[in-house]
């Protein structure tokens, strides 16, 4: 597959000031370079929705308004979406992933596409030669390669193999932080700040 017809989402859920929060949606090509942009208005819970829904007023704003919001107005199809929020991974979804992907620190785990097994359905994958590995959690719902067997001991080659196509062309994890920037000039546009937020039902 061509870099320029691979298809990747990646979402974003931000909280840019206390108690708003506010999601982007982004698709990009195997290079990087921006498909399709998506985001939601800037959604402040009441006093009243704060206390009702107690400490599941977050995953429940991220999940089931954020992120079926954006699934929903997205045009631009993808393989697989990339995100960095745990409560976002379980989603249940029909023709692609939701994967959890993180930077880490770590020094190189051997040559490109070896993975490292940290728990059940989160490994680390070298995308390149001599970068950091990245951290990826596959999610409770994800079958890994091997459960049949017994072991889960390696992801599912569709998502690897997608994501170390992607590494030849792009930083695969980057996208997410243009889509923060993007959603604090967002708010900052729209003149939410610590003292004025903008409410969206």
């Amino acid at each position: 597959m061509k870099s320029a017809d691979l298809k990747i989402g990646y979402l974003m859920v931000s909280s840019p000031v206390p108690n708003v929060f506010i999601g982007g949606l982004m698709v990009t090509d195997g290079r990087g370079l921006p498909v399709e942009f998506r985001y939601t208005e800037p959604i402040q819970p009441t006093r009243i929705q704060q206390v009702l829904y107690g400490q599941v007023l977050s995953a429940y704003i991220k999940r089931e308004v954020i992120l079926e919001t954006l699934l929903k107005n997205i045009e631009s199809k993808f393989k697989c979406l990339l995100v960095e929020d745990e409560h976002l991974v379980d989603y249940p979804t029909k023709g692609y992933s939701i994967v959890r992907i993180a930077t880490t620190k770590s020094s190189p785990i051997g040559p490109v596409g070896k993975t490292q097994t940290i728990a059940p359905g989160e490994i680390l994958l070298q995308v390149t030669g001599e970068g950091n590995p990245i951290r990826i959690n596959l999610g409770k719902g994800t079958a890994t390669e091997g459960d049949a067997a017994g072991g889960s001991t390696e992801p599912p080659t569709e998502i690897t193999g997608l994501l170390l196509e992607a590494g030849e062309g792009m930083d695969v994890a980057e996208p997410l932080k243009r889509i923060e920037k993007a959603l604090e000039i967002i708010c900052q546009e729209m003149g939410i700040t610590t003292t004025s937020a903008a409410t969206s039902r």
